[in-house]
């Protein structure tokens, strides 16, 4: 073997040092980008995962390799954005009650989208709609921190199978529904929320989430809750 097909072939077992050091190199390429995002405000962090989903997601010949699969791997891609969009926002929600540790406030993420209850018993007096003095300051702070988001949302009201006994309500659909209509209101008093993506619901005694036979369930069944419902990313 001459020393030429000697260097060839010993070129030749190294290339894969090439591909790998590129790998590398994304790979901390990636870290880094995951990093900013971190130490990244909620609008940012937002249009950075609609950045990504539409490079992700957005194919030649749709889908690429497996042309079948690119309308399938885009949905899945927007899903996971929005997923991604709400727990961001959970996060910062929970941060900006940080100074409230009995907010009467509680945060999950079910089919429906970001639900932030506000329990009634810290809201509301027995009978009433109007938002307790004490817990405006909590409201405010959830207030301010969705004020620039551009997702619906709903504001629902609930109470438990107790009738309401009082002049001012003629049932618990009433009572739900106006305890909805003062959150709204409020959001929208001291927020800079697009009125247009809101709306509200009287739910009343139904949609329990607790069990109506103990106290501890009937004052788990009244609440409100702001439902901020998944950004549609295209």
């Amino acid at each position: 073997m001459s020393d030429e097909d000697e260097s060839s072939g010993h070129d030749s077992s190294e290339r894969w040092l090439v591909s790998y050091a590129d790998f590398i190199t994304l790979l901390f390429a990636l870290f880094v980008l995951l990093y900013a995002l971190s130490m990244q405000s909620t609008d940012h962090v937002n249009r950075a995962w609609e950045a990504m989903a539409t490079a992700v997601g957005v194919r030649p010949h749709r889908g690429g390799i497996r042309p079948e699969l690119g309308e399938a791997g885009k949905g899945r891609t927007g899903v996971g954005a929005a997923q991604a969009q709400l727990a961001m926002v959970m996060k910062d929600v929970k941060f900006a009650l940080r100074n409230f540790p009995k907010s009467g406030v509680t945060l999950t993420i079910d089919e429906r989208g970001l639900v932030i209850s506000l329990s009634a018993a810290k809201f509301f007096a027995s009978g009433d709609a109007a938002i307790a003095s004490d817990q405006l300051p909590v409201l405010t702070a959830v207030a301010h921190t969705i004020e620039s988001l551009p997702n619906r949302m709903e504001v629902d009201g609930f109470t438990d199978t107790v009738p309401i006994h009082n002049a001012r309500y003629d049932d618990n659909w009433e009572l739900s529904a106006v305890r909805a209509a003062s959150v709204l209101r409020f959001l929208l008093g001291h927020s800079a929320l697009n009125p247009a993506n809101l709306t509200i619901a009287g739910y009343g005694p139904y949609r329990a989430i607790a069990d109506n036979s103990t106290e501890e369930g009937r004052a788990a069944n009244r609440r409100v809750e702001i439902i901020i419902r998944p950004r549609e990313i295209g």
